[in-house]
């Protein structure tokens, strides 16, 4: 190689040594335990310790929290305002949009619950006729069809809409409402938190939803499914996704 040459070399070895990382965005919704955000406006959660382990993993890509909301996620992935979601489901709206998925490690539930009364059992909520039900806005449920639309879940569901999981189950408690459908991971983590709550709860035994979640990843986004797989791949294998997911009172990484 002529002189010439190894000087070019050298300086496209440099160059790509000294080359920023191409960011990606990863959006969140409030979602306990994987997107949760503090009264003062600070966002963590599961998502963004991922987000830090794979930022401490490799120096191609930097990973950047992008909050959202759980009605606006579609449009602003389509939007481009982030790039991929975490622990998310294809069938949670998304049918129609120009996505890509790829399956994740963790499994969730989506349970009944309603206050504890003398004589109440399981047969409670056979019957959700002239109940009134507290749902998260945005979310998805298999009982409702995955019909998100806030007016349909009002008029066919008598339910009551609001932005926060911690809101509905405290509404069951003081009678507001008759039901809330709540995750099995915010329910634990709520009723660790308050062991009192727990004997005045009725759970169901039978779930709204059992689901998978997902990494969802608008089409054409850096760095690609595939390379996505072996960076999260690597977390797993690792103990690191394990770790992540004790941390936050999560017990459903699969191995």
């Amino acid at each position: 190689m002529s002189l010439l040459g190894r000087a070019l070399l050298l300086w496209c070895m440099a160059s790509c040594a000294l080359a920023e990382p191409v960011p990606v965005r990863v959006g969140g919704y409030v979602f306990p335990p994987f997107v949760q955000v503090s009264s003062d406006g600070e966002w963590s959660g599961v998502t963004l310790d991922v987000v830090s382990e794979l930022n401490a993993m490799q120096s191609a890509y930097r990973f950047e929290f992008v909050p959202t909301a759980a009605a606006r996620r579609y449009g602003e992935l389509e939007a481009g305002h982030y790039d991929m979601l975490f622990f998310e489901n294809p069938a949670w709206g998304w049918q129609s949009e120009d996505i890509q998925s790829l399956e994740g490690a963790v499994l969730g539930r989506a349970l009944f619950i309603a206050r504890a009364v003398d004589g109440r059992g399981q047969e409670y909520f056979d019957v959700r006729q002239d109940k009134r039900i507290a749902l998260f806005s945005g979310y998805h449920y298999a009982f409702a069809g995955f019909i998100a639309d806030p007016a349909h879940l009002r008029d066919a569901h008598n339910a009551v809409l609001t932005f926060s999981q911690e809101s509905n189950i405290q509404m069951v408690l003081r009678r507001r409402v008759d039901l809330a459908v709540v995750t099995e991971s915010f329910l634990e983590a709520y009723l660790s938190r308050h062991p009192q709550y727990r004997s005045r709860l009725l759970v169901a035994d039978e779930a709204d939803q059992y689901y998978q979640h997902f990494l969802v990843m608008r089409s054409g986004a850096e760095p690609g499914l595939e390379r996505m797989k072996a960076y999260l791949d690597r977390l797993q294998d690792s103990g690191v996704l394990a770790r992540i997911l004790e941390r936050n009172g999560i017990n459903q990484a699969q191995p």
